[in-house]
């Protein structure tokens, strides 16, 4: 039980530092850790946590981490593995807010946040095109994905994202 708790640990630390930007960016981070490196589960598996980390209240990091665990170890593992995940982005806080305060700002640090968000960006679009691959399976899902990004991108603050899931959803149940 301890090697089971030791390596939500060490896998939830390492998707916890490397959260920077927080949403889907922890994405790709969870699938390195959870499928690639450590074998935890299936990519298959891996597109459900993302699902369902969505589909619930609060960052997909602790919800992904919150069912991880559980699924691995019980109630216990899913208290570990949601401290755990959280704690890097906590302390990390305290100690930008008392850099903030204590040091000046300067053009190393501006240079540094705008690769952050280079970084972020890419993160954002990886986790994009590796989510697809678990969820898109024919033309049909393609093309309502691509519809909801059309009716996104062009509608963009006028329609709310959640009647754009609920009519693929719809949209779905009529096709298939």
């Amino acid at each position: 039980m301890m090697q089971t708790f030791w390596t939500l640990i060490v896998s939830f630390t390492v998707i916890g530092l490397g959260a920077y930007g927080g949403g889907l960016v922890t994405v790709p981070l969870m699938q390195h850790e959870l499928v690639a490196t450590r074998g935890l589960m299936s990519m298959t598996q891996m597109s459900q946590l993302v699902a369902l980390a969505q589909m619930t209240p609060g960052p997909i990091a602790v919800n992904g981490a919150t069912f991880v665990g559980y699924n691995i170890a019980g109630l216990a593992g899913a208290l570990l593995a949601s401290i755990v995940v959280v704690l890097p982005g906590v302390l990390a806080l305290v100690l930008l807010l008392f850099c903030r305060e204590h040091l000046p700002v300067n053009t190393h640090s501006l240079r540094l946040r705008r690769g952050l968000r280079a970084g972020v960006l890419g993160l954002l679009l990886f986790a994009t095109w590796s989510y697809s691959r678990g969820v898109i399976h024919s033309w049909v899902e393609g093309a309502i994905a691509a519809a909801a990004f059309a009716v996104l991108l062009t509608c963009e603050g006028r329609v709310h994202p959640l009647a754009v899931i609920v009519g693929a959803g719809v949209i779905g149940m009529l096709v298939f």
